[in-house]
């Protein structure tokens, strides 16, 4: 697969220290009696200071990494200065202002504190474009590498967050997950599909809107963790499932525990060896298999239901069944939210690495995809392979695998905010 290519060695790790301002949709007037309601929006969205985004780096602590998934890790730490300040008055226009949000306006005038105050007409919820009306600007829009199909352009906005700091220069990124219980770590896959490969926990810093804008402090050793693919994904009582290319595994690491609770070899299973698990992902609850299991192999795109029950504090894997199949080689992949602009019905979308494309497909009321129903998202995008949606604002993360440069993570916002865990 993916680990006979070559592997970019730049040493340059990116941090972003600016913190930028909101912008606000268009929509409908708004009155006055709104003003409770855009700053109770504000307070709740809002996770990251308005008056600072500076990231701090916290001490990276040392770790030995052998590749035996059982050697203890390092626990992580990361410091993010980030308070939140929400300040709103009602005028007799019936306008109102906040730190991060508007009930109404249309001009966005950012100030040195990194608050914004608009005028004109703007809907609280959703512009126009139906993406929630307050966002924040990340300072790297992402370049011409990637490029959004036109059917999206009018919704959805890419950024470049760049190579996570403390995860060395080269080292291919796999799937990536927000801590269960705290929505400012992130968790990633680094030295995917290699014999060293880690899963990583790094800071993030929220906006004034609540979208990720930066990394926080540097990367921390969470877990050994060899040949980590494509997706990272909470399960039930907050087990973290993972998978492995091309040993063809699935583990389970436990809240706090710095080795797996088990790790399932899937081939005896009916899961091809020479198909391995890549992608992994649950049902969301609006379906008829609410908490289900679903996996994909790479190279071929074997889609299987995963059977698992529960064994004390973690859970058995007891068999797969096949699916379906979907083309161009694919890896991540994430149920896209409901609601979100552009989606009539339920989809995912699926990082196509072999093609280096993004699709999304319509699923069935058991959460399967139909691949007759495949359309692009990204008509182009370099070497696409974790796929996640963020709980806070929705934002959608892309981690890229032995692309022509330092792997990084792009975001995508406009998505509506994916449903909670399963449970």
């Amino acid at each position: 697969m993916h680990g006979t290519m070559g592997r970019p060695r730049a040493a340059l790790l990116i941090t972003i220290l600016g913190l930028p301002g909101c912008t606000d949709g268009e929509g409908d007037d708004t009155d006055a009696s709104a003003t409770a309601t855009a700053t109770t929006t504000a307070t709740t969205a809002t996770t990251a200071t308005a008056t600072t985004a500076t990231t701090t780096a916290a001490e990276t602590e040392s770790s030995t990494s052998t590749g035996d998934p059982t050697t203890t890790g390092v626990e992580p730490t990361s410091t993010t200065d980030a308070t939140s300040t929400t300040d709103a008055t009602a005028t007799t226009d019936g306008t109102s202002t906040t730190d991060g949000t508007t009930t109404d306006g249309t001009t966005d005038v950012t100030t040195t504190d990194g608050t914004s105050t608009t005028e004109g007409d703007t809907d609280t919820t959703t512009g126009t474009t139906g993406a929630p009306a307050c966002q924040d600007d990340l300072p790297n829009p992402a370049g011409p590498e990637v490029v959004i199909a036109d059917e999206f352009k009018p919704f959805y906005t890419t950024y470049d967050l760049g190579p996570v700091p403390g995860i060395p220069g080269g080292a291919r990124l796999g799937g990536c997950v927000i801590h269960y219980d705290d929505p400012d770590k992130l968790l990633v896959a680094g030295l995917s599909e290699d014999p060293g490969g880690k899963i990583y926990e790094i800071g993030v810093v929220r906006g004034p809107c609540g979208n990720i804008i930066g990394y926080s402090g540097l990367a921390t050793v969470v877990v050994d963790a060899p040949y980590v693919d494509a997706n990272l994904a909470y399960g039930p009582k907050a087990v973290l499932f993972y998978t492995h290319w091309p040993v063809d595994q699935i583990s389970q690491l436990l809240p706090g525990a710095m080795a797996p609770a088990s790790t399932t070899n899937m081939m005896p299973l009916g899961v091809n060896k020479d198909q391995g698990v890549s992608g992994l992902g649950f049902v969301p609850p609006s379906f008829n298999d609410p908490g289900g299991i679903r996996v994909l192999s790479w190279s071929g795109g074997y889609w299987y239901h995963v059977a698992y029950s529960p064994l004390g504090d973690h859970f058995s894997i007891d068999g797969t069944t096949e699916i379906t199949k979907l083309p161009n080689g694919p890896g991540g992949f994430a149920y896209v939210p409901k609601g979100s602009p552009g989606f009539d019905t339920e989809h995912i979308i699926v990082s196509e690495w072999s093609a280096n494309l993004v699709g999304v497909y319509e699923v069935n009321d058991l959460g399967d995809p139909d691949p007759q129903t495949r359309k692009d998202f990204f008509v182009v995008f370099p070497r696409p392979w974790g796929a996640y949606f963020e709980p806070v604002k929705g934002d959608f993360m892309f981690l890229t695998w032995g692309a022509n440069m330092d792997d990084r993570i792009y975001i995508v916002q406009g998505f509506e905010e994916p449903p909670p865990l399963p449970q």
